[in-house]
């Protein structure tokens, strides 16, 4: 099935993905970060929908950040966020933290086809 592709928005940092992960959540919309191999490494992605754009009924963006090769090690399965006095802190794990937004990360086998053949 040929399927049209999104608008794919590359951001500079997990840290904006987490951001707006973490908004869309606080207006009750659970998006997971859906994380894949890329042609340049590891990618984290959060796909959006904006209604009622122009004459269309929602045009789907996904915001991106290629994280590049990663160390092995635990499984990927959170991104985990915490903002204090002392700065903004994002990392990944395999695990929750108290005191810190857990972000789920699905894991996927390979790229969706609807993905910009470049990501």
């Amino acid at each position: 099935m040929e399927l049209d592709r999104v608008v794919a928005v590359r951001v500079s940092s997990l840290g904006d993905i987490a951001r707006l992960a973490s908004t869309l959540a606080s207006r009750m919309f659970l998006m997971p970060v859906y994380r894949f191999r890329g042609s340049s490494g590891w990618v984290y992605a959060l796909q959006t929908i904006y209604k009622d754009y122009y004459k269309y009924y929602g045009v789907p963006v996904v915001y991106y950040y290629v994280a590049g090769e990663e160390e092995p090690g635990r499984p990927v399965r959170y991104i985990l966020a915490r903002a204090d006095e002392t700065g903004e802190r994002v990392e990944v794990s395999d695990r929750t933290r108290t005191g810190w937004i857990a972000i789920p990360v699905i894991n996927l086998e390979e790229k969706p086809g609807y993905m910009p053949d470049d990501i």
